[in-house]
């Protein structure tokens, strides 16, 4: 059965224990349900959606924008230009009177007759001189209104370019960040699983010897009564009574933590019962090699892609403070309407149309040493960049042989603790048959008793450190 489908077998599972009072929880389910409630991956989720965004966004940038306009505008008082306006068929006097020209000029009503082509006189020649009289006159009309489309087209951007090659980049990143949170999200998953185990398990087992030390406590009250034992053994199984319930009361709190942190982690209300299917025993495996491990590791581990998308975009970004310095080279156009009337000549007046296309050139010269100060921070950048990739792959390593050894360390603890565990059960039975031939007292069947419950808390913390171990490793190597 492939991945995705037990991945929709568990989803459905757990849906449909929703309508019960307690939800049942495996590990599957419950890891499927983390991958889609998690608060961590709802983020993770976003930030895709935005490093999506931002890669259009980028784009946009390299497209024509178009847009539409239009105006109305109203004059309540239209300037008016002072100017001196020739007379062109004449001189006139200060009257407005024309100045004719005189046959005499001592003689002031010589005028001198023009007549036209058939000889017959129609009036007098008037002075060639011009005169210019000044006037004030308004242009415009009292409304004007105008419409229209403009359109802008980069042809060559430098900056454009680098950023669409960064948002790519980013969007590399975003998804290998993504990566590294769903990783995260499943380790952490199978670790509150496995404490929910361990806490109930925990738990049991000192409840149990919780009961064996009430029922001892009552068995030496009785022997205490007939005279066979003195008061001291009864005290004393009494304190051992009071320190159990101690402790059986720590592990209920720890439960109902490791039960709330589950809840969390699964995206599960917090007042919303649950209940877990599943062992911490599990089949040890010894046979890992480290060096394979680590060649597994660089090859997959998602961190490690999002170190080097990161120091990609720390390059992009050099480029792009670079282009500060290139030229950048635009198409504009424009189309529109106008009108201009008065306020009672709107139908009289006639919409012109006008049009214009232009290509514009612009190239940097000289910003204070702005933009070479803006590429030294940015190459400072790429280097810290590339320094970071080196350290978290070190440190990546690190982490696995650590991982390694302690899933080494707790296999031995495994071994051992399963051979403790069978010793300690042989104890408690040699000591409660001793006991009832009367060779031995009620307190070594009880230490007896405790050994063993010491010895099964121990195997069983054991199987919870190699069950985290193996979450985190399988974590680092960049699997599920």
């Amino acid at each position: 059965m492939n991945k995705s489908m037990i991945t929709l077998l568990a989803s459905l599972t757990f849906v449909s224990s929703l309508w019960a009072e307690t939800v049942e929880l495996n590990l599957e389910n419950a890891i499927s349900m983390a991958l889609e409630n998690n608060v961590s991956m709802q983020n993770a989720k976003e930030d895709l959606l935005k490093a999506k965004a931002q890669r259009k966004e980028a784009f946009s940038s390299a497209l024509p924008a178009v847009s539409a306009f239009g105006q109305v505008s109203h004059s309540f008082a239209i300037g008016a230009q002072p100017m001196s306006f020739p007379v062109p068929f004449g001189v006139i006097d200060a009257a407005g009177n024309p100045v004719f020209l005189l046959s005499d000029p001592s003689d002031p009503a010589s005028y001198i007759p023009s007549y036209d082509s058939e000889g017959t006189q129609n009036g007098f020649l008037q002075q060639t001189g011009i005169q210019m009289v000044p006037l004030e006159l308004a242009f415009g009309s009292d409304n004007t209104m105008v419409y229209g489309l403009s359109l802008t087209q980069p042809l060559f951007e430098g900056r454009v370019i680098a950023a669409i090659r960064g948002a790519n980049v980013y969007g590399d990143l975003a998804s290998s960040a993504a990566d590294v949170t769903r990783l995260t999200v499943i380790e952490n998953t199978k670790k509150a699983f496995y404490g929910v185990l361990l806490a109930d398990k925990m738990t049991s087992v000192m409840e149990n010897s919780l009961k064996v030390m009430q029922q001892n406590l009552s068995n030496v009250t009785a022997l205490h009564a007939e005279g066979k034992i003195a008061e001291f053994d009864v005290i004393r199984a009494d304190v051992q009574v009071a320190n159990q319930t101690t402790m059986v009361s720590n592990a209920r709190k720890m439960r109902e933590l490791a039960y709330a942190g589950l809840k969390r982690s699964c995206g599960i209300q917090i007042d919303k019962d649950i209940s877990t299917l599943g062992a911490l025993e599990v089949e040890i495996d010894n046979d890992l090699d480290l060096s394979e491990l680590e060649r597994r590791m660089i090859s997959r581990q998602p961190l490690l892609s999002q170190m080097e998308a990161n120091v990609k975009l720390m390059k992009e970004n050099i480029l792009m403070v670079k282009a500060e310095f290139m030229p950048s080279i635009a198409l504009t156009g424009s189309y529109q309407e106008m009108k201009s009337y008065n306020d009672d000549g709107f139908d009289d007046a006639n919409f012109n149309e006008s049009s214009s296309l232009a290509i514009g050139f612009n190239l940097p010269l000289f910003d204070g040493f702005g933009s070479t100060a803006r590429v030294q921070k940015a190459k400072a950048d790429h280097r810290k960049s590339e320094y970071q990739q080196q350290d978290v792959k070190e440190n990546l390593l690190l982490e696995l042989k650590n991982i390694y050894l302690s899933i080494k360390e707790s296999s031995r603890k495994i071994d051992a603790g399963l051979k403790g565990v069978a010793q300690a059960h042989k104890g408690v039975d040699m000591a409660q048959r001793l006991f009832q031939q009367g060779m031995a007292s009620q307190l070594q069947v009880l230490d007896a008793q405790s050994a063993s419950d010491q010895a099964e808390l121990g195997l069983y913390q054991a199987y919870f450190e190699y069950n985290s171990a193996r979450a985190s490793l399988t974590r680092a190597l960049g699997e599920e």
